[in-house]
């Protein structure tokens, strides 16, 4: 309605401008006068094409699309001259829109995926590239879409991860589900799955995993400080202390005895190229466990730890793996 407004009053300016320039000069100059006038310098062939685009677009997306227009985002997002628009139409409720998400352009609107639930939708520009962020709030996922010469597609991260979060520079995170938190795979697909924070980077417009090599040792951990004290708590206890404390609260003298005997069994150790390192081990009663750290040069803290096995790579597909050193 807004756009609609603003046409009529741009077209009433343009029959005023023709009227006042009818007897000297073109209508065109006397148009950019007046709005030179009013609102500063502009471009008028500019003006009115973006006007009338978006104008198009949006009739173009209600000639497809029902219910309201919820959001709608207009640009030129891949910078061939060409403007495009995303948006969501239905109705929204108090946690989540209901409804369906939309690519336009001049010539046809695509629906992307299936009419759902979903939570407000976002650009992000990264280096110069945009997408569309939409988490569905039925299954907890981020669907990511990007154009590319005017046409939209699907990233390769998307559906696949929750939370996928912007971190600065060109680097995201992720959470990735899975079904490890035991040894027996059999036995973990009955429990409740594991989420982990899974990490990766954007090059030449594509999403791709920060892979880790996973041959390191226990020597190479205690390169790290950090890394050399969780090795000896782990010999003499099974578990840190924070993972004791979380996993079993209550646990009396025999229950901690138990698990310094059965449990700090190591399964691997990975190194990625973003400076993250994984410790996957194993816990008394067929648990598994994981201690995340950040790494630089020779120092290293410890970020997150949990239940569940770190997997080199969550999506072997767009994995890329730390050089090996000649």
């Amino acid at each position: 309605m807004l756009k609609k407004t603003v046409t009529a009053v741009i077209v009433m300016m343009l029959i005023l401008a023709m009227m006042l320039s009818s007897c000297s000069g073109g209508w065109k100059e006397s148009y950019e006068s007046f709005l030179d006038d009013l609102v500063g310098k502009v471009d008028v062939n500019e003006t009115l094409e973006s006007i009338d685009t978006e104008e198009l677009i949006r009739e173009k997306l209600e000639e497809y699309s029902e219910g309201q227009t919820i959001w709608f985002h207009f640009d030129d997002f891949d910078g061939d001259g060409t403007s495009e628009a995303f948006a969501f139409c239905g109705k929204a409720g108090a946690e989540y829109l209901e409804g369906m998400l939309w690519f336009v352009n001049e010539n046809y609107a695509a629906e992307l995926g299936e009419k759902g639930k979903w939570i407000n939708p976002e650009m992000v520009t990264v280096e110069g590239t945009t997408f569309m962020f939409a988490e569905n709030y039925d299954d907890g996922l981020t669907y990511v879409f990007g154009i590319e010469n005017s046409k939209v597609y699907e990233t390769a991260v998307s559906g696949t991860f929750s939370n996928l979060e912007y971190q600065g520079g060109r680097d995201f995170t992720a959470d990735f589900t899975s079904y490890d938190y035991y040894e027996d795979e059999e036995k973990a697909k009955e429990e409740e799955p594991s989420t982990k924070k899974y990490w990766f980077y954007l090059e030449n417009g594509e999403f791709f995993e920060y892979g880790a090599d996973d041959s390191l040792r226990r020597a190479d951990l205690r390169e790290y400080e950090a890394g050399s004290e969780v090795i000896d708590i782990i010999y003499k206890q099974g578990l840190t202390d924070e993972l004791l404390e979380k996993y079993y609260p209550d646990a009396d003298e025999e229950t901690l005895g138990f698990i310094a005997e059965e449990a700090g069994y190591f399964h691997s150790i990975m190194l990625r190229e973003n400076g993250i390192l994984n410790l996957n081990f194993y816990g008394a009663y067929e648990d598994c466990f994981y201690i995340t750290f950040a790494v630089s040069e020779n120092s290293s803290e410890i970020i997150d730890c949990g239940r569940g096995f770190y997997l080199p790579a969550a999506v072997k597909e767009i994995a890329t793996y730390p050089a090996e050193e000649e």
